[in-house]
């Protein structure tokens, strides 16, 4: 996960209401507001003498009730963050949002596969004196010339089979949890890891699976389980015990070399959508849906 910026008095910070935009930033609706992201940018600074890329952007809301509004402050989290980037946390400057990025290679052009995800949180007084909360998610671009790229949310439903819906027929071997699971009717099995950024599976597995790989997929710097690198790829339906899993991210990777004959990985992208009890012990995983 990310780093958290709260601050207050969220007026003076550029986060100004008011109605006009370009066309074709990323845009929606939270609470009493309508809100875009503008003015995105990417830039190469050096700090300590290391390279990194600068991601900004700023956020323009607009009060869409019929009576008055004000803001008073804002929490902004930086969600989804690259394995290698170390020094970015989020930030304010110059009226706008941003966070730096190291770059993963000093002898080439400092670009990622993918750019990254914030989750800022407004708060304030609509009429009546009455407080609310507006959170806004958004996935900035790679490069400031392409255009953003909205994410479905992650969709979690249950399809109860048994008397304890949250248990999970878990094998727990040392160190590891392997997880049985069904991905577009085919049984596979998944080690549960809670340090892989997106949910892994091998070129044969994606293939068996019917997974098409699109010649221009982006790519993502792996560590850890995985090999250098993965193509990221929107994966089937991903059902475990009792529950369906859509809308997830995952990249096929080689899994040579891996100890336990596994099939994919089941990452934090999969992982956060639950709340998670294991108890070594017993030999238990349970998941509940949040």
């Amino acid at each position: 996960m990310g780093r958290r910026l709260v601050c207050a008095a969220a007026m003076a910070l550029g986060l100004t209401v008011t109605a006009v935009a370009r066309a074709g930033d990323l845009e929606g609706r939270s609470g009493p507001l309508a809100w875009r992201a503008t003015d995105v940018q990417q830039s190469t600074v050096t700090v300590d003498g290391k390279r990194h890329a600068r991601h900004e952007f700023a956020l323009t809301v607009k009060n869409t009730g019929a009576g008055p509004l004000s803001l008073s402050g804002y929490e902004a989290d930086l969600l989804f963050r690259r394995a290698d980037e170390r020094d970015g946390g989020p930030a304010t400057g110059d009226g706008a949002l941003y966070t730096l990025l190291a770059c993963p290679d000093e002898s080439r052009a400092c670009r990622f596969s993918e750019g990254p995800s914030w989750r800022i949180t407004l708060t304030g007084r609509a009429e009546n004196n009455t407080a609310f909360t507006a959170p806004i998610e958004l996935m900035l671009p790679t490069d400031a010339n392409v255009p953003i790229v909205r994410r479905e949310r992650v969709l979690v439903r249950r399809v109860p089979s048994g008397p304890d819906p949250a248990r999970v027929p878990a094998t727990f071997k040392p160190g590891v949890i392997l997880v049985p699971a069904s991905v577009n009717g085919h049984d596979v099995t998944l080690l549960f890891d809670t340090g892989s950024q997106v949910c892994l599976l091998s070129p044969e597995v994606a293939r068996r699976l019917g997974i098409v790989i699109p010649a221009d997929a982006p790519s993502l710097a792996l560590i850890g389980v995985g090999s250098a690198g993965g193509a990221l790829v929107q994966l089937p339906p991903v059902r475990v015990g009792d529950y369906i899993v859509e809308h997830l991210t995952g990249a096929v990777t080689s899994l040579a070399g891996f100890p336990f004959a596994i099939d994919g990985v089941l990452g934090t992208n999969f992982i956060e959508a639950f709340r998670v009890t294991i108890d070594h012990r017993a030999k238990e995983l349970r998941l509940e849906a949040r």
